[in-house]
């Protein structure tokens, strides 16, 4: 008598009967590296034989199958994910693993890894002086790679989401004011990145994006960012995509941005006449490039940045440009999520957090707003 095949779901398993009468169940396991595996139940009814196959793919989802090290499988996901994210950040996934957690929990089984064993090591970055943001991100990693674990059967819980990371105590942030900027930008009008800093605090751009600019991006008044300069795996920088996708953006130019990039435009020309023929080197038409026309280091612009705020003393990086322009555009009146779309954030909230110290000020004129539209005195 042949073998009788009860029908399931895929990934249930297979319920058989055998040719002497006795019942088995059959489960297929499929391992991320291509692998399958058959494993075997037996039982005097079909509903014991469904319950055992129901432990068995229950043990299997909750890690109990697979023999992998927390270290090992950390390498291969890194390994595995780097095409599918921007290169700096694989470049964080792989610091992360090899600097932080595959050290200290490397060779935990995968399995019996638990938000124990992630808290302890999150306790002991914070007292080797990692600031609790470096941890958080770090974290963030386990947690990324924890959870493909779980989606390719490895795993049934993710221990470093249910680790407590530690209390992050966020700076007060400290924006510059509008006599501030004013001072700033009439300081700095003669240095070589002095358009490039007069485009940052007008129009929010990120560092990365504004270096990756060329001259076709320009177009009636408008920018539009379709690229950002990235660290490359070793030395170097590449040209990749922004941020996020809503980083993908269209800014309106204001007066200040369009005589910044006027008097970058000529100086870039007159770069370009004093060379002899075949030493301009741009192909990109680049707006923001050193003397031979090769692109500008972000690492390079923010020095010289920094070099100009301690001359004229003030305790601001080079990113503060990018808040000041927020607090500023805030503090105008523009509304929230303009700015937020202006920024390229890839959510309003974001920017309602970083920004929260303005709001309070925005709710008491949208009140004010109100009672002089119906007429009511304050």
């Amino acid at each position: 008598m042949a073998r009788r095949y009860s029908r399931r779901a895929r990934g249930e398993g297979a319920v058989i009967e055998t040719a002497d009468g006795r019942l088995r169940g059959r489960l297929v396991i499929p391992y991320p590296d291509g692998r399958q595996v058959t494993r075997w139940v037996s039982g005097r009814s079909r509903a014991e034989v469904s319950r055992k196959l129901a432990d068995l793919r229950r043990d299997t989802a909750a890690g109990q199958l697979a023999d992998e090290t927390v270290g090992d499988y950390l390498a291969r996901w890194s390994a595995a994910i780097a095409p599918s994210v921007r290169p700096s950040t694989a470049r964080e996934y792989i610091r992360h693993s090899a600097q932080y957690w595959t050290p200290a929990i490397g060779d935990v089984p995968l399995a019996k890894l638990t938000a124990a064993h992630v808290e302890s090591v999150m306790a002991a970055l914070t007292t080797r002086g990692l600031s609790a943001r470096t941890v958080r991100y770090a974290r963030t990693t386990l947690r990324r790679a924890l959870g493909d674990a779980i989606r390719d059967g490895l795993l049934a819980r993710n221990a470093a989401a249910l680790a407590r990371p530690p209390r992050e105590e966020r700076p007060e942030l400290r924006p510059l004011t509008a006599a501030e900027v004013r001072v700033l930008l009439d300081a700095t009008a003669d240095d070589r990145f002095g358009p490039l800093f007069a485009l940052l605090v007008s129009t929010g751009l990120r560092v990365g994006e504004a270096v990756a600019l060329s001259w076709s991006d320009i177009s009636e008044g408008e920018l539009t960012v379709r690229r950002s300069v990235h660290r490359a795996a070793g030395n170097g920088y590449i040209f990749g995509q922004p941020k996020t996708r809503q980083s993908r953006r269209t800014v309106t130019l204001p007066a200040v941005a369009r005589r910044a990039l006027d008097t970058q435009r000529a100086r870039q020309e007159a770069a370009r006449a004093a060379l002899r023929p075949g030493e301009w080197q741009d192909t990109r038409g680049l707006i923001f490039t050193d003397p031979l026309g090769r692109h500008v280091s972000p690492l390079l612009v923010s020095a010289d940045f920094r070099e100009a705020a301690d001359r004229l003393g003030l305790p601001v990086r080079l990113h503060d440009l990018r808040h000041a322009f927020a607090t500023l555009a805030l503090g105008a009146g523009v509304p929230l999520k303009t700015v937020s779309a202006a920024l390229g954030h890839s959510s309003i909230a974001i920017t309602a957090d970083v920004y929260a110290h303005i709001t309070p000020e925005l709710r008491d004129e949208a009140a004010a707003a109100l009672d002089r539209a119906l007429g009511v005195e304050q």
